[in-house]
């Protein structure tokens, strides 16, 4: 049972940023460089950016500790 939740919280999360638009415009014509630019520079990318990333790093934490028993 706790696995089917966690998995259930897993794909929320996942498909989540998919339902939110952060604002209106087109990026399709960006190169990689201004994507990167835009990314780093908006408050609410980088955000986005920043909960990945800790993110990752929880799930790292977590894989280590189970690893060590």
């Amino acid at each position: 049972m706790k696995t089917i939740l966690a998995r259930a919280i897993f794909a929320a999360i996942l498909l989540a940023p998919a339902a939110a638009f952060a604002h209106p415009g087109d990026h399709t014509t960006m190169s990689v460089a201004a994507v990167a630019h835009h990314i780093v520079t908006s408050p609410d990318h980088l955000a986005e950016v920043v909960m990945g990333a800790l993110m990752v790093v929880g799930l790292v934490i977590r894989r280590r500790r189970r690893a060590g028993r």
